[in-house]
C-alpha cells in the first residue's frame, strides 16, 4: 500500500503541487477564470466593434487585460506562498492559519469578485454595442460608463492584492 500511495502522490499535477487542492487553488483558479473571461470579452469587443464610436473605450478594456495579466501572476505567487505557509486540502481556513496569514483569503476572494464585476461591465458594453443605442443618452456616453466601471473594479482588485501581499509574513514575501 505504501508504494501505491507514493506513486499517487508523485502523480499530482503541477497546479496541485503549487496550490494544493483546497482553498488556495480555488482562489487562484477563480481569479484566473475571471481574467480569462475578461480577455475573451475584450477580444470579442475589439473584433466586433473596434471601429465603432466606442473604440476608445474598447482600447481601454484592452489595456486592462495587461493589468489583469500582471495581477493574475501576483495572485499565483500569493496562492503558492499561502499554500506553503498554511497547506490546505479543503476549503476551511483554520484559526491557526488566520494568525499566520490574516485576511489574505478574504482579500483574494474579494479581488476575484471585483474582476468578475469588471467582466460584467465589459459584457454590458458588448451587449450595448450589439443591440445599438436605445435611450436618451446615446451609445458613446454609456460606453464610457461601462469602461470606467471596469477600470474602477480592476483598480480596486489591484489594491486588494497589494493589501494581501503586504499582509504576508516577511518570510513569505518575494
Amino acid at each position: 500500500m505504501g508504494l501505491l500511495s507514493a506513486f499517487r502522490r508523485d502523480r499530482r499535477s503541477p497546479q496541485e503541487k503549487r496550490f494544493g487542492t483546497g482553498l488556495w487553488r480555488q482562489h487562484r483558479e477563480r481569479f484566473s477564470r475571471a481574467v480569462d473571461r475578461f480577455f475573451e470579452t475584450a477580444s470579442a469587443l475589439h473584433e466586433e466593434h473596434g471601429a465603432s464610436d466606442a473604440a476608445a473605450q474598447i482600447d481601454e478594456l484592452a489595456q486592462l487585460t495587461l493589468v489583469l495579466n500582471e495581477l493574475d501572476e501576483r495572485v499565483a505567487v500569493l496562492a503558492e506562498a499561502a499554500q506553503r505557509a498554511v497547506p490546505l486540502e479543503g476549503l476551511v481556513f483554520p484559526a491557526e492559519g488566520r494568525t499566520r496569514l490574516g485576511d489574505v483569503p478574504e482579500r483574494l476572494s474579494r479581488a476575484s469578485a471585483l474582476v468578475a464585476q469588471a467582466l460584467q461591465s465589459a459584457m454590458m458594453l458588448r451587449a450595448r454595442l450589439t443591440t445599438g443605442p436605445h435611450g436618451p443618452h446615446g451609445q458613446s456616453a454609456r460606453s464610457a460608463e461601462y469602461a470606467d466601471a471596469a477600470r474602477t473594479y480592476v483598480e480596486r482588485a489591484a489594491g486588494l492584492i497589494a493589501e494581501a501581499e503586504a499582509g504576508l509574513p516577511p518570510d513569505l514575501r518575494r
